[in-house]
C-alpha cells in the first residue's frame, strides 16, 4: 500500500475516533469556518490547496516495504514538493486566525521531511526495523497533513457547534489526561504523561501515542478555528491556543529524539510536554470555568 493511501485511511481513522463523542452529543451538521471578506484569506487557502494538491500527486507511487522497488523515487518525487510549500508557507503574509496552524503545518511538513530521508537510509541499507519506524512515521505525518488543510479551507467536520462546545471538548479531554482518567480517546495523551513512557514500552509504541496525541490536539485547535471565541474571552482564546501549539512542538520534539535514538532529547521533551498539557489543563479550565 502507498504511503499516500496509507495516511488517507489514518486521517479517517484518527478524524473518527476524535471526533464521535461531541457528535453523539450535539450532533452537529457537516459545515466550514467561514472564510470572511478578506481577499487574503481566499489567497491564502488556495496557496494551502495548491501545496497539498501537488503533495499528492506522488500518491502513486508503490513504497510500502523496505524492499519496494519505488521507495527512492517516492522519496526523491516528494521531498521537494514538501519543501516548497513550506517555503511558500513561510514567505506569505498569513491571516491572524491561521497562524498557528501555520507555524505548526510548517514543524509537520519538516517532520515528514525528516522520515522520508530516513526511509531512503533504511531502504538502502535493508533495515527493517529503522525502515517500519520511519514509514509509520511519515505516514501518521501524512494523516496529521490532511486534516490540517481540511482546517484552513474550512472543510472539515464541524464538531462543536459553538466557541464554548469547543472548549468543553478541548476541558473533557485534556482535563482526563493530566488527571490520569483517561477515556479511551484519552490513552496516548494520558501514556505519553508518564516521564518513563517510551523508555518503558520501545520507540514505535511511544512514537504511535505521540502521533495520536497530535492528532488530537488538532482536532481541539480545529475547534477554536471553525468557532472563534466571542471579543470577551479573545485574549484568553489566544493563550490556549498557543499552549496547544506548544504541545504539538513537544510532540514533534518526542518523536524527533526517538527518530534519532536520543534518549536523553526525547526523555526531556517528555517532561516539557508534561508541563506544557498541565499548563493548557489550567488556562482552558479559567476560561471553561468563567
Amino acid at each position: 500500500m502507498g504511503i499516500r493511501v496509507a495516511a488517507v485511511l489514518a486521517a479517517a481513522v484518527i478524524a473518527v475516533a476524535l471526533g464521535a463523542a461531541l457528535l453523539a452529543a450535539h450532533h452537529a451538521p457537516l459545515g466550514s469556518a467561514p472564510a470572511g471578506p478578506d481577499p487574503n484569506v481566499r489567497a491564502y487557502q488556495a496557496m494551502i490547496k495548491s501545496g497539498h494538491d501537488s503533495f499528492s500527486t506522488v500518491s502513486n507511487f508503490n513504497c510500502g516495504g523496505v524492499s519496494d522497488p519505488g521507495c527512492e523515487a517516492m522519496v526523491t518525487a516528494t521531498v521537494p514538493l514538501l519543501n516548497k510549500w513550506a517555503s511558500d508557507l513561510k514567505s506569505f503574509n498569513t491571516p491572524a486566525r491561521f497562524a498557528l496552524i501555520d507555524g505548526m503545518l510548517r514543524s509537520h511538513l519538516a517532520d515528514n521531511v525528516q522520515y522520508l530521508n530516513a526511509m531512503v537510509a533504511a531502504h538502502k541499507a535493508g533495515n527493517l526495523k529503522a525502515f517500519s519506524f520511519a514509514f509509520e512515521g511519515a505516514f501518521y505525518e501524512g494523516a496529521w497533513i490532511d486534516p490540517s488543510v481540511a482546517a484552513i479551507e474550512g472543510s472539515s467536520p464541524k464538531l462543536a457547534g459553538s466557541y464554548h462546545d469547543a472548549l468543553a471538548l478541548a476541558r473533557q479531554h485534556i482535563h482526563a489526561c493530566v488527571s490520569q482518567a483517561p477515556g479511551p480517546a484519552d490513552i496516548a495523551c494520558e501514556q505519553l504523561f508518564h516521564p518513563d513512557e517510551c523508555a518503558s514500552v520501545g520507540a514505535q509504541a511511544c512514537a504511535n501515542d505521540a502521533h495520536a496525541a497530535a492528532g488530537q490536539i488538532l482536532s481541539f485547535l480545529d475547534g477554536f478555528i471553525q468557532n472563534p471565541a466571542p471579543s470577551a474571552l479573545a485574549a484568553k482564546d489566544r493563550v490556549i491556543q498557543v499552549d496547544l501549539a506548544k504541545v504539538d512542538a513537544d510532540i514533534i520534539a518526542i518523536t524527533n529524539g526517538l527518530l534519532n535514538g536520543d534518549s536523553t532529547k526525547t526523555a526531556s521533551a517528555q517532561a516539557t510536554y508534561a508541563a506544557d498539557i498541565t499548563l493548557a489543563d489550567s488556562d482552558i479550565s479559567v476560561v471553561g470555568g468563567a
